[in-house]
């Protein structure tokens, strides 16, 4: 089955926004690099406020929130 290609937060104003999870995951990182992917995401600590994704660090994450 092919996996949807999801759009990244373009509005987005932080210059490390090639970190975050929604840009990573736009690129296909998350299925080249899944051992690294999954190092961000595992014991997630925060939600994005505009994506819903969560991360274990808030660097990773357009607009986080504590969960």
């Amino acid at each position: 089955m092919a996996e949807l290609k999801t759009s990244h937060n373009a509005d987005c104003a932080d210059a490390e926004h090639g970190r975050h999870l929604c840009f990573l995951v736009c690129e296909g990182y998350h299925l080249a690099n899944k051992g690294s992917y999954r190092a961000l995401v595992k014991d997630a600590a925060f939600r994005c406020e505009n994506c819903g994704r969560t991360a274990k660090d808030s660097v990773s994450l357009c607009a986080p929130v504590p969960l």
